[in-house]
């Protein structure tokens, strides 16, 4: 077992999102490095409510899949193998060989901020008319 805990930052990223002149939305979506790079690959996608889940408890979750929605569709023929210990969330990527030590608290405070930027956003679009869809948008 390492003695240090690899570096992960969780971002939210808003960008506009359009699908005709008149259907215009800010989509939210999450953003995960760990030691400076993604675990998954461009096209693929944080599922959030999976993501949050494996936060709680141990075992094998599909945090990443596919931008269709399908974990297999782009490589993921296994979930992360999630297991906890203290203050220490260890990830284990079978599919590429991969095992990360994660800092439950550092995890559990970027998503207490990200909670408080989509409440920010959600009031501020809502009052320009806008929808935000995305992460948070049912928090």
């Amino acid at each position: 077992m390492k003695d240090t805990c690899d570096s992960i930052s969780i971002e939210l990223i808003v960008q506009a999102a359009q699908m005709g002149k008149d259907d215009i939305w800010m989509q939210g979506d999450l953003e995960i490095l760990i030691n400076g790079e993604k675990p998954y690959s461009e096209s693929d996608i944080i599922d959030v409510d999976v993501f949050l889940k494996s936060m709680n408890s141990d075992g094998e979750y599909f945090i990443f899949s596919c931008c269709c929605g399908i974990p297999e569709c782009s490589g993921w023929i296994k979930g992360i193998n999630v297991k906890h210990k203290e203050n220490i969330v260890t990830w284990s990527d079978e599919n590429s060989n991969r095992t990360w030590q994660l800092d439950k608290t550092k995890v559990e405070n970027d998503l207490s901020n990200i909670r408080n930027e989509v409440k920010i956003y959600k009031e501020y679009f809502s009052e320009k008319g806008i929808k935000y869809v995305g992460v948070g948008y049912n928090w």
